[in-house]
């Protein structure tokens, strides 16, 4: 009987403690960093009319990805995509690089990986 009324006793006290405690541990446990690997859907656009692309465009890259688990709450992979703009092109070819700034992605979220980090394009005459 002096156990319960030890444990009973405060009780409110006792479940305010508790609440803040897995609040805490929540909050700590948001701030621990993740890496999530993304595929990103590859569009190539305003393809001069007379142009054709040679060889195969890949259909994605690969993004690995890193930040806080907190900040992935509202992310949204699934809405990315990376669109390659062939307006000023000719005929020739054209290496694209730096795919990681080419995405859209929230600034505290940072990429580590991209593969493939280059895209070699190959316009001709159709």
């Amino acid at each position: 009987m002096i156990a319960w009324r030890l444990l009973s006793g405060n009780l409110a006290i006792k479940l305010l403690a508790l609440l803040l405690a897995v609040a805490l541990w929540m909050l700590a446990k948001g701030f621990t960093t993740v890496e999530m690997d993304i595929t990103v859907p590859l569009t190539l656009r305003n393809v001069s009319g007379g142009l054709v692309v040679r060889g195969k465009l890949p259909a994605s890259i690969m993004v690995s990805v890193a930040g806080s688990r907190i900040r992935f709450v509202g992310f949204h992979p699934e809405r990315l995509s990376l669109e390659l703009d062939a307006a000023q092109l000719g005929e020739g070819t054209v290496v694209f690089s730096g795919m990681e700034k080419r995405l859209a992605l929230p600034p505290e979220i940072s990429v580590l990986r991209v593969y493939p980090a280059t895209i070699k394009l190959t316009l001709a005459r159709q």
